[in-house]
């Protein structure tokens, strides 16, 4: 999540006949595209004017019939392409209305604010907007020749949804999965968890060689993808296991945060977006230990 404002765009990387993605100068955000001249599918696009731009133009030398943005996640930065493509389908999760509803003046105020800080101005507005198609649970789509598999993947966001391709045993996996972030929690660990153990027997078997994390590094392999996996799934049950025994033994939620202020190697790096995250996760799931150990709970 590190930005510092003065990253650079990285170029466009192929992973496959027709899959394409370019990471963002902003949070390391990577923003895929699927595209064929039947159908076109934009994932999250983003962040900057300038990359919005680019990705426009890419899409249109495709000369494609048909465009749809497939949105994982409500947050801010994932959803801000809607004005370069406001006659594209819009596929993403059935809480995503109500979420973007509720933070549009919030979005807007980021997207102005990391414009700025990277050189570049904000220019559009933001309106809210609801999906032309809305899903939860397990849902299959079939866009142009793209065959997808949609899944719930709470814990970090409740509008969030996975992305997996089979015949090209890709993985897009939201805000997960990073090689820079540890996972970010809107829910206590356990629900988290049960996202990635989801996730974690498509790639044991071979279902996923290539992941893409929302930010950070492209995974490609067997290997490398059940390593993220195990790697998320480990800090976890750490977090989870050392929150229960302090609240178990009365100590504070900042004896706590001393004790687990490097517990992974992505916290060492300096970057102080990610620590402040991870003291978060702390926080909330010492709360939800708490609430777990109280009488009559």
């Amino acid at each position: 999540m590190r930005d510092p404002g003065g990253g650079a765009t990285h170029p466009w990387r192929e992973l496959g006949p027709g899959i394409r993605v370019r990471q963002s100068a902003a949070f390391s955000m990577n923003s895929t595209v699927l595209s064929s001249p039947e159908h076109t599918v934009i994932v999250d696009p983003g962040v900057l004017p300038s990359e919005l731009d680019d990705l426009a133009e890419a899409v249109r030398r495709v000369e494609t019939n048909a465009v749809t943005l497939l949105l994982t996640h409500a947050h801010w930065d994932h959803v801000l392409g809607r004005a370069w493509w406001p006659r594209a389908s819009v596929l993403a999760h059935d809480r995503f209305a109500a979420a973007v509803r509720a933070h549009a003046g919030h979005i807007l105020e980021k997207a102005r604010a990391r414009a700025r800080l990277h050189g570049e101005t904000w220019e559009r507005d933001f309106t809210p907007y609801r999906p032309d198609q809305a899903v939860s649970g397990l849902h299959f789509a079939k866009l142009g020749p793209w065959r997808l598999v949609l899944r719930d993947a709470p814990g970090h966001d409740d509008s969030q949804l996975t992305i997996h391709l089979p015949e090209q045993r890709l993985l897009i996996a939201a805000d997960m999965l990073s090689d820079r972030e540890v996972p970010i929690l809107d829910r206590p660990c356990a629900v988290y968890r049960h996202t990635l153990e989801e996730l974690l027997p498509l790639a044991l078997h071979g279902a996923i060689e290539t992941l893409i994390p929302g930010h950070g590094t492209v995974a490609r392999g067997r290997a490398e993808a059940v390593a993220r996996l195990t790697r998320d799934i480990g800090y976890l049950d750490r977090l989870a296991a050392a929150a229960h025994e302090a609240v178990r033994d009365g100590s504070p939620v900042e004896a706590l945060e001393e004790r687990l202020g490097t517990m992974d190697d992505r916290l060492r790096a300096m970057d102080e977006t990610v620590r402040e995250a991870h003291r978060d996760n702390i926080a909330l799931e010492y709360r939800a230990a708490a609430l777990a150990a109280a009488p009559g709970s």
